[in-house]
């Protein structure tokens, strides 16, 4: 794991390959570092996302874009903030999966990038920050993050501190809940086969009762195990 955060213009940074986030067929102008590639793209990297067409949100392509001094264009389809109910966290954690999994395909050592989703989409930037530095522990490629306002810079510097399961609460449908130290719920997925974890920033009648009474309650063990799985578990 290698990352530097800074207020540099991105133009100025010396990398293999720069994030661009787009919309459908447009660049996000709203945060400075993918306004500041846009200008500097023009209308061959205005071209380029026309031809990469719809991107899923959570994806990432490369764009052919030689007017911008980066061997690699990496474009990047990120999540806007509804609810919190949408699994945003996990769509931006998956975000840079994807962009560091593409970087590698292309032999790339180093990536460029804006502090995802912040501070535009009305993306919590706390979370924001948090999510791209844990990627940024993932990953073997050395990682440049432009922060894009003093707020983000600051955030940055700030250390991180996983809540602690304090309950468990019950299970519905296919996520079971526990209580953290920090006043959130976190639900973690039953499926043997899925390893996702989640908070929950809201509460519906159905968790408040916790376990329906119509279902069996989770063996120990069970419990046990998602309790292993949060705590080795990022959200």
């Amino acid at each position: 794991m290698s990352y530097l955060v800074s207020q540099a213009d991105i133009l100025s940074v010396k990398a293999d390959a720069a994030v661009v986030c787009v919309e459908v067929g447009e660049v996000c102008r709203e945060g400075a570092s993918c306004r500041r590639l846009a200008e500097a793209g023009g209308e061959e990297l205005h071209r380029a996302v026309i031809r990469a067409g719809f991107l899923p949100v959570g994806s990432a392509v490369r764009a052919a874009c030689g007017t911008l001094p980066f061997r690699h264009v990496l474009l990047c389809a990120v999540p806007h903030w509804l609810t919190g109910k949408a699994n945003e966290l996990l769509i931006l954690h998956r975000c840079y999966q994807n962009l560091f999994s593409l970087a590698g395909e292309l032999g790339c050592r180093s990536i460029a990038s804006p502090f995802l989703a912040a501070p535009y989409y009305h993306f919590p930037q706390d979370e924001a920050v948090r999510i791209a530095l844990a990627e940024a522990g993932n990953t073997d490629l050395q990682l440049l993050f432009c922060a894009d306002t003093p707020e983000l810079l600051t955030l940055s510097r700030r250390e991180f501190r996983k809540p602690k399961i304090v309950s468990y609460i019950g299970w519905y449908r296919d996520h079971a809940l526990f209580a953290l130290d920090d006043g959130q719920t976190v639900r973690v997925d039953l499926r043997p086969e899925r390893r996702e974890v989640a908070p929950v920033p809201y509460f519906e009648a159905c968790y408040r009762v916790g376990n329906n009474p119509l279902q069996e309650p989770l063996p120990e063990a069970e419990i046990a195990r998602l309790r292993r799985i949060y705590e080795e578990t990022d959200w």
